[in-house]
Formats: structure tokens, C-alpha cells, sequence
């Protein structure tokens, strides 16, 4: 059962950063500029391991867990998603024949990869000198972009290499916490 692990993602990149405003000091527009501060995020990843299996026990093993053989010549990835988000071609896999396990590697294919923007604007209100309040909006997935999950990976299943489900959309919150 040699094969990727299943967090593996071969590239991932996370970057992120901090911005302050610059205004520091006592007249109004200090006052109304300052003590405020910006934070996106970004992350991107390439694609998570696929396991597909046959969805029958033809290895009579007991544990249902065989792989499929994969069809010389044709390609196991779809031209086109088209409208029911078909990701793999149903065309490129075979059941495993009686006895053994399938040929397919374990974890040998890549599902859809991710792009995620977060951001987080805060500003800091000073009461006394021991007690702050901060004002926070945060906005994950602040663009909105539609992260697809991996495809149905089950050979029998009747949604067979399709894409049934995604990551969540944006996601907005406020918050206040009082430091003391």
C-alpha cells in the first residue's frame, strides 16, 4: 500500500503581513487616522491526494478498499469540468478483476487546488492607560473565490469523479474585546 501520504500537497504557500497606520499624535486626524491596522493573508496550495477505489471487494479481502486499474491511453483527468464539475474521466478507470488488489497507485492523483484571502482590519481605541478596546472586522475568504473540495473517488458511486461540494464563501465578522 506504498503511496503519497494524504495530506500531502506538494506546493503551499502562506504569506501574510501586518500594516499599521503611521499617524501617531494628538491633533484630530491623528486621532481619527491612528491606532489602526490592516492584516490579509493569503494562501495557496496545490491539490490534495486522490485515492480511487473500485467500491467492491473483488480482492475478498473483507475490507473494501481496492483500487481500480487504470485504462492504457486515455486520460484520468476530464478536457472539460463542464456543468456538473466532472473532474475525472469515468472513461480512464476499470473495476479490479477478481482476486487482485488494482493497479492504481495509492493517492497517485491530484484534486483542485485552493486560493484563500483573509483579512482582518482592527483599530485600537486607548480608555485609560491599563484599558483598550479593539474594534476588529474580519473577512475570510474575502474574495468570494470558490475553493473546490476533491471529487467523488468511488468508482460505483453515481457521482464518480464529480465535484459535490466546496469550501465555504466569504465569511464576514465583527468583534470587540475590552483589554484590562
Amino acid at each position: 500500500d506504498q503511496g503519497n501520504c494524504n495530506f500531502d500537497y506538494r506546493q503551499l504557500t502562506n504569506v501574510t503581513m501586518v500594516a499599521e497606520s503611521p499617524f501617531k499624535g494628538s491633533t484630530w486626524k491623528d486621532h481619527i487616522l491612528g491606532s489602526w491596522q490592516i492584516s490579509p493573508s493569503l494562501r495557496v496550495q496545490t491539490g490534495g491526494p486522490l485515492n480511487i477505489l473500485s467500491g467492491a471487494d473483488n480482492s475478498l479481502s473483507g475490507e473494501n478498499l481496492d483500487r481500480v486499474n487504470p485504462v492504457a491511453g486515455v486520460s484520468p483527468y476530464t478536457t472539460a469540468w463542464g456543468p456538473q464539475l466532472q473532474l475525472l474521466n469515468p472513461a480512464a478507470f476499470v473495476k479490479n478483476p477478481t482476486g487482485p488488489v488494482g493497479t492504481l497507485g495509492r493517492d497517485l492523483l491530484r484534486g483542485p487546488g485552493v486560493i484563500t484571502v483573509n483579512l482582518a482590519l482592527v483599530r485600537l481605541f486607548r480608555l485609560t492607560e491599563r484599558l483598550h478596546l479593539e474594534t476588529r472586522f474580519e473577512a475570510f475568504n474575502a474574495i468570494n473565490h470558490t475553493n473546490f473540495s476533491n471529487p467523488t473517488a468511488t468508482l460505483t458511486s453515481a457521482t464518480f469523479g464529480r465535484i459535490t461540494a466546496s469550501g465555504d464563501p466569504r465569511i464576514l465578522q465583527f468583534a470587540m474585546k475590552l483589554n484590562f
